[in-house]
């Protein structure tokens, strides 16, 4: 005989559940979803009924093959709002994600907390915040925020290595509406305010924006493909590839394309401190980190940025490369004073105690800082390589001439064109790469063509496959 009460109940979960187990399942594989703690109720609840799962589902799937666990805020039941109930259920699907050693994806759709719970609610937050401090030890964490994440929710997210939003998504740690008292337009436009776009110009706590669920799936399925696999993949590119346009101006996307297997480069943050593009991709099918600079300087944010990066790839046992093209750093007056030093010694800090293979290219300037950051033997980087005309330097070179020549310029009479024949003589005698190369800091001195093929041997030698 059929049990009416589960009967009851299993419609009703059913029927409040079905946007977001729809969303579940058009991310995930094909019929792989399999719930957990369906019926789990949280206290002051008369019946499940009221409750309908906590507003939060969780459960296992696969993603292109990959098991994940998972949680999915459902804001169709009680706003999805955070409560003690829901942070246990939470809790056990974490747990279950590292015991068994897969990614745990948090899908975020909350609107605040279940404030009639009182402090419960408060010591809800902290245990989710704790346990998110446990996957990061342990597993590939990615948060997808759906819709809203705000309060607490949007600490949770920093915590993610991988952050997506939805074109349509908000997160901000105060509320929403006070942040908007002083918005002079009405009506207010929540998603220009605290949305994707802003957060990708301002900061790299979120990486990615998806449009809808088949697009976040093809994301999702190409960010596992690359992060999670740790040995040599069969590539359809051809390691020995070389690019004539290499040899000529190209920005630091295009280079990190140009060396990357084919289709295989997924790029952080474009928006945020442009000048160092960083970037998961495969080189001869081999999964690694790319951090390609441009421009004359690094700012603050693009120190920042490619030491958050480093500590992705230790966190995933994935090598380094880097394409550096850089004059160093230039700060201000008033970042100095601020704590500039502190950040960049963090970034050297980190580098130094990472223990990823790391190979360094000069593909322009490879200047001051940017040289002892990003490619030198000092701080571990185990292969290095210079293209032929790339300039490695203390200084830049114009610099150079005013500090070491600047009795030739007051004879010459301090031309610019006197500038640029002593430039061009400084990087011969003494910025040029071979002079480097014959201390032993540089391995080897090449045409830029041949960057993929020799990086794709090194990061064979270098990882011993």
């Amino acid at each position: 005989m059929e049990n009416k009460n589960l009967s009851t109940f299993s419609k009703a979960l059913d029927k409040a559940c079905s946007k977001i187990k729809s969303f579940v399942n058009d991310i995930v594989d094909a019929e792989s979803f399999v719930e957990t703690d369906a019926f789990l109720t949280g206290k002051g609840f008369d019946s499940a009924l009221e409750a309908l799962g906590e507003g939060v589902i969780t459960g296992y799937a696969t993603i292109q093959g990959h098991p994940v666990h998972l949680f999915a805020q459902n804001a169709e039941v009680l706003k999805g709002s955070m409560s003690q109930a829901q942070a246990d259920k939470i809790a056990k699907a974490m747990q279950r994600a590292v015991s068994a050693g897969v990614p745990f994806v948090s899908i975020i759709d909350c609107s605040g907390a279940r404030v009639g719970e009182g402090a419960a609610v408060l010591e809800s937050y902290a245990q989710l915040i704790a346990n998110s401090a446990i996957l990061a030890d342990n597993v590939p964490h990615v948060a997808i925020v759906k819709g809203v994440a705000v309060g607490m929710m949007a600490t949770y997210v920093a915590g993610a290595d991988f952050v997506f939003m939805s074109k349509d998504a908000i997160m901000s740690v105060n509320s929403p509406m006070y942040l908007a008292s002083d918005v002079k337009n009405f009506p207010i436009n929540y998603t220009q305010l605290i949305g994707y776009d802003n957060y990708a110009k301002s900061t790299d706590l979120a990486q990615f924006i998806y449009k809808d669920s088949a697009d976040l799936s093809s994301q999702l399925a190409r960010l596992f493909a690359t992060v999670l696999p740790a040995d040599e993949e069969e590539s359809e590119d051809d390691p020995n590839r070389i690019d004539p346009a290499l040899d000529g101006a190209m920005t630091a996307a295009q280079r990190t394309e140009s060396i990357c297997d084919k289709g295989s480069v997924i790029t952080f943050n474009a928006s945020y401190a442009p000048e160092v593009v960083c970037s998961l991709a495969k080189i001869n099918g081999i999964s690694v980190g790319v951090i390609a600079t441009e421009g004359d300087y690094i700012s603050q944010e693009g120190v920042e940025k490619a030491t958050d990066f480093i500590d992705k790839l230790e966190s995933f046992d994935l090598p380094l490369v880097t394409l550096v093209d850089t004059l160093g750093v230039n700060p201000t007056l008033e970042q100095e004073l601020s704590g500039f030093a502190k950040k960049t010694n963090r970034l050297m800090q980190t580098i130094a105690a990472s223990s990823i293979a790391k190979i360094g290219v000069a593909v322009g300037n490879a200047v001051g800082f940017g040289y002892s950051a990003l490619m030198s033997k000092g701080l571990g980087f185990g292969y290095t390589l210079a293209c032929e005309r790339s300039v490695i330097s203390p200084i830049p070179s114009d610099t150079a001439v005013v500090a070491m020549m600047n009795e030739q310029l007051k004879e010459g009479g301090n031309s610019e064109e006197l500038r640029a024949r002593l430039s061009e003589k400084y990087q011969q005698m003494q910025a040029n790469p071979l002079v480097a190369a014959k201390d032993g800091y540089i391995d080897n001195v090449i045409e830029a063509c041949n960057i993929r093929p020799y990086v794709s041997s090194a990061l064979l030698m270098l990882l011993g496959l």
